[in-house]
């Protein structure tokens, strides 16, 4: 079926990967280092197809009869009929979906339900493992059995007795950075990523419980830029009003706002802090970590592991006998938006007996660029900052440090985790002579092989070939894992609350490991809130010039992230206080050759 959506207001730069830094980044365009920042960004999201429908099959138990949407906030109604899927969508094989108990506690012992009575796992059925109260699917992050039931018929907007329907935004297309995505063997089309989208929902709706509803997938087209807030609450009225989605996939700050302002789920890459996703609860859902719970791990290791210590890790030796002055530089814009999360961290490292000696705002203006990287690194100089910690955009990088050595500065570097600044295809960018002093936190994780990745794995599992889109597979696999996850815990009934109350019945997965990092929502003791992100943990990463490797898009060269204890993860509370282990090549590897036995995901006959 097609989604026509508002008329397009000119193709123009698309939406990149973290909607942080879509917004920082816009200044810098016309830059040449911009289309460094392209390749990357762009590249890690769909592009612009022409909208349409894509039907994928209904799974599990006997489906309810066709039913009714409902409006926002409601759990039963009338309203229009669901709309038949295009003739055209790909549609899985049905089966799979038996089930079992799910939701509190520990998902081996199978207590607690998904909005069902608690069911012996080897009652479930066959898609039911027993052995770890688990669904039959290889990965570590497979949810518990669900009991079978069938649906009520229509209980939400977008949720009838047949389907579910799911909006998946697709940025504006810019031709002359599909060229150079091109020239970088980049690039994604737009069928790509299409294809590895129905790909994930066919997989996913054949695995998990759905309770006889299939997810049709339909792709709307972006009337504007990403930093267009007009066209993207235009956008977002269009998939609310129009659409009359569940749930809506991508897309910026401003979209997501709008549609929960109008009672559609919204789950997408949003860097915010917390207070962002308590006052849209429940409808927005975020696929990494909030900005507020990546500065508690930030004022964690600032204050256990760097504090009151010398700056032993600095470029200067007069440096390494001084205790350290530590300064935060920081990505704002001219109205302050992220004075809030600056404040947090402050409060954060007075709990640990600390504080900032100073903090200096910048903002990603390319024709102040230069003169503001002047002015930040003789006002660090001045003041005698050993400890430069940096939480902004993955271009200003490229400014600070080339001017620290203009300047003859070589403080340490501490690196906030995030924003792709941690990425090696952006620390290749940087002065190297600065940045082999550069350390500090990383929401990423220590890597495989390529074929050894779960979502490539369970791809070449289920459909027996590797995704189509190879470059970008694994960003388009986050929110289509999140979104079937929270169908298969919410139960039958399926609305924004229950869809959160089986998030949060959802057990904290992936602990433990190296190359896959933990995942919850809700309380389970991590976070002294509710938890509308995915991701708990980090790890702590140097960066070695010599080292020779693969980025994140394939290129191959010189300058790559150790991570030290061979990508050993800390959730909360975890930082051990004693001197980061960092700069010593024996205990930091940067990737693995074999995924470690420690690692390895379940193994079922497809």
């Amino acid at each position: 079926m097609e989604a026509t959506g508002p008329a397009p207001a000119g193709a123009r730069l698309g939406d990149r990967t973290l909607s942080e830094v879509a917004a920082g980044l816009r200044p810098y365009r016309p830059v040449v280092a911009t289309l460094v920042v392209i390749v990357l960004l762009v590249n890690l999201l769909p592009g612009g197809p022409e909208p349409t429908g894509d039907a994928v099959a209904a799974t599990g138990p006997g489906a309810g009869a066709p039913g009714t949407g409902t409006g926002p906030g409601a759990t039963s109604g009338s309203g229009p009929a669901g709309a038949a899927p295009d003739a055209t969508g790909d549609s899985g094989a049905a089966g799979g979906g038996a089930a079992g108990p799910a939701g509190g506690g520990d998902a081996a012992s199978g207590g607690g339900t998904a909005g069902g009575p608690t069911v012996a796992p080897e009652a479930m059925g066959p898609n039911c493992d027993p052995a770890t109260g688990r669904i039959r699917f290889p990965s570590v992050y497979a949810p518990p059995c669900v009991a079978p039931r069938a649906n009520p018929g229509a209980t939400y907007q977008g949720v009838t007795g047949d389907e579910i329907v799911v909006a998946i935004y697709s940025a504006q297309e810019d031709p002359a950075v599909s060229a150079l995505l091109r020239a970088a063997g980049a690039e994604d089309s737009s069928e790509d990523v299409r294809q590895t989208y129905r790909d994930w929902a066919a997989m996913f709706q054949e695995h998990y419980e759905t309770y006889g509803r299939r997810v049709r997938l339909e792709y709307v087209q972006a009337s504007g830029d990403s930093d267009d807030d007009v066209a993207a609450r235009a956008d977002a009225r269009y998939v609310a009003n129009e659409l009359r989605a569940f749930v809506a996939i991508g897309g910026p700050v401003a979209y997501a706002d709008e549609l929960a302002a109008r009672g559609v789920v919204y789950i997408g890459q949003i860097a915010r802090p917390v207070e962002f996703f308590h006052e849209r609860a429940p409808f927005v859902w975020g696929t990494q970590m909030s900005g507020t719970e990546a500065f508690l791990h930030l004022a964690e290791y600032v204050g256990k592991r760097l504090a009151g210590r010398p700056a032993r890790h600095a470029g200067d030796p007069a440096m390494h006998g001084t205790t350290r002055r530590i300064a935060l530089v920081h990505l704002d814009t001219a109205d302050g938006i992220y004075q809030p999360a600056v404040r947090f961290l402050e409060q954060e490292l007075q709990r640990h007996g600390t504080a900032l000696d100073d903090r200096i705002a910048y903002e990603p203006d390319i024709n102040r660029a230069q003169e503001q990287a002047r002015v930040v690194i003789a006002r660090l100089q001045d003041r005698g900052i050993t400890t430069v910690v940096f939480s902004g955009d993955p271009l200003a990088p490229v400014f600070f440090t080339q001017e620290a050595s203009r300047q003859g500065y070589r403080p340490e570097w501490v690196i906030a985790g995030g924003s792709l600044v941690d990425t090696n295809f952006f620390g290749r960018t940087y002065d190297q002579r600065q940045w082999s002093r550069a350390f500090g936190i990383s929401q990423l994780w220590i890597r495989p092989p390529y074929e050894q990745i779960e979502p490539y794995h369970q791809h070449v599992w289920h459909h027996g070939r590797p995704p189509r889109a190879r470059a970008s597979n694994e960003i388009l696999y986050q929110p289509m894992w999140l979104l079937f996850t929270g169908i298969h815990m919410a139960g039958p009934d399926l609305n924004p609350a229950t869809f959160r109350d089986g998030l949060f019945r959802y057990p904290p997965s992936g602990g433990g490991r190296r190359t896959v990092l933990q995942r919850s929502f809700g309380r389970h003791g991590l976070w002294p809130w509710d938890n509308y992100t995915a991701f708990d943990d980090v790890t702590e990463v140097w960066w070695d010039p010599g080292a020779a490797g693969e980025d994140e898009i394939g290129n191959r060269a010189q300058g790559m992230y150790r991570f030290v204890e061979d990508g050993r993860r800390y959730r909360p509370g975890e930082w051990p206080a004693s001197e980061p282990r960092v700069f010593d090549p024996s205990i930091a590897r940067t990737h693995f050759d074999e995924l470690p036995e420690s690692d390895r995901y379940p193994t079922y006959e497809r």
